[in-house]
């Protein structure tokens, strides 16, 4: 009661932690099963060793990369379709052809870029905004801006030939 009213010095658990004494005691108290000779709160932590590590806030998958440039004949274990070794002729996604790159030993595809298991979380999974790139879209306001104004000389000369007839 003296460490809720702020009288005694809240206890300490074993890593140096100030335990908060508002913690209700079925949270405070360990389980018979867990022998802890001093109060803690270690009970209540994730170890260590447990732990999920979480990707950063820029990793993101890479989106239409392909490996490399195209291969000049078939390899072993390639797509029959397409000549990608990343993938088999039921996987592929290039449009059936009617002779497939294994026989021809034409226009072999580049290999896809194999993604990384990232391990997203329930939210990390669903942003959104996560791949996105402020650049790129600064690359297309300044196209839309070449468009408009070029739309705007035109109007401005189209004006200007009709004034003047």
């Amino acid at each position: 009661e003296a460490r809720k009213a702020g009288t005694a010095p809240a206890e300490v658990d074993e890593s140096g932690k100030d335990i908060n004494p508002h913690i209700p005691q079925y949270i405070s108290e360990a389980p018979w099963y867990v022998s802890l000779n001093r109060p803690s709160l270690r009970h209540q932590r994730v170890p260590p060793e447990e732990e999920k590590v979480v990707p950063g806030l820029n990793t993101w998958y890479a989106r239409g990369v392909k490996q490399g440039a195209g291969a000049t004949r078939f390899r072993k274990g390639a797509c029959e379709n397409c000549g990608s070794m990343t993938h088999k002729k039921k996987d592929c996604m290039e449009r059936p052809r009617r002779v497939g790159a294994k026989l021809t030993g034409e226009n072999i595809c580049a290999d896809e870029h194999v993604q990384p298991e990232l391990g997203l979380d329930f939210a990390g999974k669903r942003d959104r905004w996560n791949g996105y790139d402020a650049d790129e879209y600064q690359r297309v306001i300044e196209e839309y801006n070449k468009v408009e104004m070029v739309s705007f000389i035109a109007s401005a000369q189209n004006n200007h030939t009709h004034t003047h007839t």
